[in-house]
């Protein structure tokens, strides 16, 4: 099969370091592994290839950020569009994979083509950038989701980002959660890396606490700050921050104020393919969030940590929960105290870490391989087909 894989979002280049960079390099080289033909079509590229899989760059021009430069951002989108055209008229693929951006409707490109549409879905987008980041452009942004949508068959990442697919026209609606690279991140590949990172930092044998990710609002760093100085004055251990963001100035300021009695470090962004050797360098991993009524998310930090054999403290909720199961400790959301106590129950006991890391890299390796996630991203495509033309339920895991 020959897919191509469109990318419209200039904020994810491929080869960059944020989550949906990462997720969408993983699956593309996944998807290779098992004999798929991937083109990776996108604006922005920032380091050269994807094994397995081609990268195309489409330029589209620079997009600024933000409300004021939405308009720019559409026009964009309609280049990027016009421009993929171009390379799949007559060039022989059998799918167009398209990741859900903000003013991307690449319905119409599919349609015009005569190709079927499998449609990623990893956030509503135009609510969240709505909520987090303000939307000039409303209906703008709502008549292209729909459009993109539309009679589309969908993978998402979580169920109530797959009922809300639904609920906006899409044809199908299957569940795939993000995974890792369970190869990459085996423990004992990165031992001595980890190690170097501990001391170079200043934790030499203090259990630390760590947490990677881009610094978005909601992901959780006040709590986690919080928890963390509830627990200094009584415990010795260290804190460690990878990533970078909205949240880089608060950050530093959460960690400044914690240097004064333990070890806190920002490690600021590192490449994708370095972040095993930070995560090597952890103890504990730490996924917090803020409270939601709407958690959406399929956390790929999460995954990833449990594939590193790392013991993980998450926010409860069910696409987490999904994840994790049983293979790490689940705290209410926002709450400091609770994650406070789990927190300091396994700083204080090794064994129960140890215990806890080699469980989460048991269940990473049995259900959340990048390749495994590739090999149900195609049967989504078929099953999706099926579902449409049998009238079947609109909204499935597999």
């Amino acid at each position: 099969m020959r897919v191509a894989y469109l990318v419209c979002d200039p904020g994810i280049p491929i080869g960059g370091t944020k989550g949906a960079s990462v997720h969408v390099a993983s699956l593309a080289r996944a998807l290779g592994s098992i004999g798929v033909q991937v083109t990776v079509f996108a604006p922005k590229v920032e380091a050269p290839g994807i094994p397995g899989a081609e990268v195309v760059e489409v330029p589209v021009g620079p997009v600024p950020s933000g409300p004021a430069g939405e308009l720019r951002r559409i026009e964009a989108s309609n280049t990027f569009y016009e421009s993929v055209a171009g390379h799949l008229d007559g060039a022989g693929f059998d799918l167009v994979m398209e990741r859900l951006a903000l003013f991307a409707d690449g319905g119409g490109l599919g349609r015009r083509l005569g190709l079927p549409r499998l449609v990623e879905v990893n956030a509503p987008v135009a609510a969240e950038r709505e909520a987090h980041f303000g939307l000039a452009n409303r209906e703008a942004a709502n008549l292209a989701e729909a459009a993109a949508l539309r009679d589309a068959a969908v993978v998402a990442v979580s169920e109530p980002l797959a009922d809300w697919a639904v609920a906006r026209g899409a044809a199908t609606a299957l569940v795939i959660p993000n995974g890792a690279d369970t190869a990459l991140l085996e423990p004992g590949r990165w031992r001595a890396e980890g190690a170097k990172l501990r001391a170079e930092f200043g934790f030499e044998d203090l259990p630390v606490i760590g947490f990677v990710g881009s610094l978005k609002p909601w992901h959780g760093l006040e709590p986690l700050f919080e928890a963390a100085e509830l627990l200094a004055g009584a415990h010795r251990f260290g804190l460690l921050v990878v990533g970078d963001g909205p949240g880089r100035d608060a950050a530093q300021a959460g960690l400044a104020s914690l240097r004064q009695r333990i070890p806190a470090v920002a490690a600021g962004a590192v490449p994708a393919q370095r972040v095993p050797a930070y995560l090597a360098a952890m103890d504990i991993a730490a996924a917090p969030y803020l409270p939601s009524g709407n958690f959406y998310f399929s956390p790929l930090k999460v995954v990833e940590a449990m594939a590193a054999g790392k013991a993980v403290v998450a926010s409860d909720f069910p696409p987490v929960r999904e994840l994790l199961g049983d293979c790490g400790v689940l705290v209410p959301a926002g709450d400091p105290a609770a994650l406070a106590s789990a927190l300091e129950r396994l700083v204080l006991s090794p064994s129960i870490r140890h215990a806890l890391g080699e469980r989460a890299r048991r269940c990473a390796l049995e259900r959340a391989d990048w390749v495994d996630v590739a090999r149900r991203t195609l049967a989504a495509a078929q099953a999706a087909q099926r579902m449409q033309s049998s009238g079947g339920p609109r909204v499935a895991a597999i």
